[in-house]
């Protein structure tokens, strides 16, 4: 019953037909509304390290090129930045940067190295914690060794401004448990019908678990009027159903050397610093670096629980 509930909504998101409402001028946010928009009112005298969590319905729409773009672009701004791939079945983010980090957080769960001699180094100044089998063992750890492993990761928040977490495509647990504990969950979504639809289906369950700011991503587009209908569509259906509204954290053209230099492990943001597709990651960046937690816990505090870690 509930898949067809979902199919039924997808189905009336593909025939959605909405205006334009955003202004046409920077393909993110607007002066006058971005801060606002995305980070509203939150309080501002709340934890330093804010976590920012990258997510999609689906795979292939660009997300973990987008996770360290955003970082990146993060760290221009003199922030200091790292990426966590949680990507627990798939985790590429080295990959991606042509890095071979020598541990993984499977060697800190069996106490073989200390928190430092993970972290790897990547472009631009952005750390980054890889991911590998390490994090898939952390649901069967016993709880002691979750209580140890809690309590080195949340040194790792003590380090940086901003985690900006890469997490898995899809609504399966362990991809939403990242998003929902994260400050702020952006969803990556293309034009396609499919990605639409997967886009609404993991904000519906994102709104389920009371998540704090959602956002969306428009990755991928021909144009701005595009990336605007695009959103329209999605947000429109989410109001209808969900009676909350997304934010929008920016619009991305589709680009053809993107996937050409990720294949060459590379990155647009440092290899074509010019090209619109950076200028707009850059103003993704900014739109989402106002961000304030509305959380007074670790994020690592929130993912792994209460009950076990207190």
């Amino acid at each position: 019953m509930e898949g067809e509930y979902v199919n039924d909504q997808a189905q009336k998101l593909r025939m959605a037909v909405a205006r334009s409402k955003l202004s046409s001028d920077s393909g993110a946010f607007s002066q006058k509304n971005d801060e606002a928009s995305v980070s509203g009112s939150w309080d501002r005298n709340s934890r330093k390290c804010k976590s920012i969590a990258i997510t999609s319905g689906k795979g292939g729409v660009g997300k973990t090129n987008i996770s360290l773009s955003i970082g990146l672009a993060l760290s221009y701004l003199k922030k200091k930045v790292c990426i966590v791939d949680a990507d627990l079945g798939l985790a590429n983010i080295h990959i991606l940067l042509g890095i071979a980090p020598k541990r993984n957080l499977s060697h800190l769960i069996n106490e073989e190295c200390a928190l430092s001699e993970i972290v790897s180094s990547g472009p631009g100044g952005i750390d980054i914690l890889p991911g590998a089998s390490g994090m898939e063992r952390l649901a069967n750890i016993d709880p002691s060794s979750l209580r140890i492993l809690r309590k080195k990761l949340a040194e790792l928040e003590n380090m940086y401004d901003y985690l900006v977490i890469d997490t898995g495509a899809g609504i399966s647990r362990s991809v939403t448990e990242f998003a929902a504990n994260a400050d702020m969950g952006v969803i990556v979504v293309t034009p396609e019908p499919a990605s639409l639809a997967d886009a609404y289906a993991m904000v519906k369950v994102l709104y389920e678990k009371n998540t704090g700011r959602l956002s969306a991503l428009v990755n991928m587009t021909e144009n701005d009027k595009e990336g605007k209908e695009t959103f329209d569509k999605l947000n429109t259906l989410v109001v209808k159903f969900l009676r909350k509204p997304l934010c929008m954290a920016g619009m991305l053209p589709f680009d053809k050397q993107v996937p050409a230099l990720a294949k060459r492990q590379k990155l647009a943001l440092i290899e074509n610093p010019g090209s619109l597709f950076s200028m707009r990651i850059k103003n993704c960046a900014r739109a989402v670096s106002g961000v304030q937690s509305i959380k007074k816990e670790s994020f690592f505090k929130r993912i792994f629980g209460y009950e076990i870690l207190d």
